[in-house]
């Protein structure tokens, strides 16, 4: 099965940045695609062939695997919909917090509030602001520390920190269910490579290898 993507997460990832962003011409758009597939932490060997043919393609037609602008922005939209509709609401606040941009993170991140306020013993603002400083990067939690959440609220930084854990924990296993979920029916639909699919691939490269070494010994 020709896959597009290796993986939910990568799906997730990419679709949610493809689609924060408005239809553009396609030059714009295909050094747009550039970026995406240049900062994902990892690429298939048809996502490394599409980066190339990005890269090298001198007229205004996108190719992404054979999809143009519409297509790529379509198999995104269907993505991005399974999240919204198709998962319980704190898997789906999960994910969209992991992965949404602007007004999904957003939504993601008061759903997730709603759903920690009780067992965090903390309102629904201190829940939001201690979510949405979970999902930054460390390098930007500078401006929600516990000393200031702590001022701001009147509670103190031992309740915010022990929230702040169970916060880690109960939302890194709602992503997980919520990507379980995804992930057998992305494989169905063949959006995500299946465990045949890296199989395969990776035997067509021992393969490959094979071949070269033998080449290489007849040339001895």
């Amino acid at each position: 099965m020709d896959a597009i993507f290796e993986s939910t997460e990568q799906a997730l990832h990419v679709s949610f940045l493809i689609l924060s962003v408005p239809a553009m011409g396609e030059n714009k758009f295909r050094q747009f695609l550039m970026q995406v597939l240049e900062q994902a932490p990892s690429l298939s060997k048809r996502q490394q062939l599409w980066l190339e043919q990005l890269k090298g393609q001198k007229s205004d037609t996108v190719n992404f695997g054979g999809l143009n602008q519409l297509e790529v922005r379509g198999q995104c939209a269907m993505i991005v919909a399974a999240v919204r509709d198709r998962l319980p609401s704190t898997e789906r606040g999960a994910l969209l917090s992991r992965f949404g941009v602007g007004d999904d993170k957003q939504s993601g991140i008061v759903r997730l509030a709603l759903h920690a306020r009780r067992s965090c013993g903390l309102g629904l603002r201190p829940c939001a602001k201690l979510t949405a400083r979970h999902y930054l990067p460390k390098s930007e939690r500078d401006a929600l520390s516990f000393r200031d959440l702590a001022d701001e609220f009147k509670v103190t930084k031992d309740k915010l920190f022990r929230a702040s854990i169970w916060m880690a924990k109960q939302y890194r296993a709602m992503e997980n269910l919520g990507i379980a979920r995804l992930d057998a029916k992305f494989k169905a639909q063949g959006v995500v490579e299946t465990e045949e699919f890296v199989a395969d691939e990776a035997s067509a490269k021992h393969a490959d290898v094979a071949n070269r070494r033998e080449a290489d010994l007849a040339y001895d």
